[in-house]
């Protein structure tokens, strides 16, 4: 059984893991628990995994009505929990983090089923730092989690990426360079706006690089206008890209947020980034994602505070205007790539069971 999920970058994870656990015995099954708000209701069954729910919502940075509204849910979330491990028997259950992990992991906990929790960035999620206390395995996808976790028996796994990320080859170095902004599948204004706010600084090099820029959907007409009227009017803006593995493939430098999965991701192919940190992520969990890059010596970190056009522009034209250190940042950067990340959360979800 598999709880947790809210965001993309839950659940990915999690199928990939669940995928790499019924592959190795066609016996196996796995069943996810999770909450009718969160991003699983539709990704999990696409997967082709049962998918149940509980009433669960967060605590944290909620004001006080908020607060009571879902202390109101844990005990519900709990009986619902406690009901579903008994109707489905599971050898063991992971949390990925997200509402739904503490009242299954507890349910668990309490009929004597085997515990194992991921944590997918270097400061842990309040629901993993509450059950790392009492599960049977710890599995972290970055070093400095295991001691915010407080267990000295942490597995250091990776994150689950795709494997098409590992399999990209994309000759850099080429007379122009390939630059790709990018905030997500629901974009970034931040990065939107200073980003062509940028342009006017680096129109010195508007025959050294192609420019692709992933708006989102809400801004993508404004932001092709800012770029019709620059020196970069042949860029290509669009709304999504996919598949995002090519893209990152074919980019010399990358300007993004700095979520688990996207560090993962550009670990794989081995790409430089200008990471621009999501100032209202749960504990500044980005930033310190970011900051295990940069130490790397695999990315440059520019926090939201710290953002200004110029500086962004900056930081761009310095990496871009030498491609000897954007490739050695792309190589430091891929020396935090784990390939064997999934494989290495199912082993020990094997050894608990």
């Amino acid at each position: 059984m598999i709880a947790g999920g809210g965001t993309g970058g839950h659940i990915y994870p999690a199928i990939a893991i669940a995928r790499e656990f019924v592959a190795r015995n066609a016996s196996r099954r796995v069943v996810f628990v999770g909450t009718e708000r969160g991003l699983e209701k539709t990704i999990v069954p696409k997967a082709g995994f049962p998918l149940e729910f509980i009433s669960a919502a967060g605590l944290k940075g909620k004001n006080p009505i908020e607060l009571a509204k879902s202390l109101i849910k844990l005990p519900l979330g709990f009986a619902q929990a406690f009901r579903l491990i008994g109707k489905h028997h599971p050898n063991a259950v992971l949390g990925v983090g997200g509402y739904s992990s503490g009242p299954v992991l507890a349910a668990a906990k309490l009929r004597g089923v085997k515990t194992i929790i991921h944590e997918q960035n270097a400061f842990p999620g309040l629901t993993n730092r509450m059950l790392s206390r009492f599960v049977n395995a710890v599995a972290v996808a970055f070093e400095d989690a295991a001691p915010r976790l407080k267990r000295k028996d942490a597995v250091v796994t990776g994150n689950p990426i795709r494997a098409e990320f590992f399999t990209q080859h994309s000759a850099l170095g080429t007379q122009r360079s390939t630059l790709l902004i990018f905030g997500g599948s629901q974009g970034s204004h931040i990065l939107n706006t200073t980003m062509t706010e940028s342009l006017l600084f680096l129109a010195h090099l508007k025959d050294q690089i192609d420019i692709v820029h992933q708006t989102g959907p809400r801004e993508v007409e404004e932001v092709k206008s800012a770029y019709r009227t620059s020196a970069f009017p042949n860029a290509r803006v669009v709304a999504y890209l996919d598949p995002i593995a090519d893209e990152i493939a074919n980019a010399d430098l990358v300007v993004c947020r700095a979520g688990a999965m996207t560090i993962g991701e550009l670990a794989a192919v081995g790409r430089a980034a200008i990471f621009v940190p999501f100032a209202a992520a749960t504990n500044n969990h980005q930033e310190l994602n970011a900051r295990v890059v940069e130490r790397a010596g695999g990315g440059i970190v520019i926090t939201e505070k710290e953002l200004t056009p110029e500086r962004l522009a900056h930081a761009i034209s310095g990496a871009i205007s030498d491609p000897a250190r954007t490739q050695r940042m792309g190589l430091a950067a891929k020396t935090l790539a784990t390939p064997e990340a999934t494989k290495r959360i199912v082993d020990t979800i094997e050894k608990i069971i």
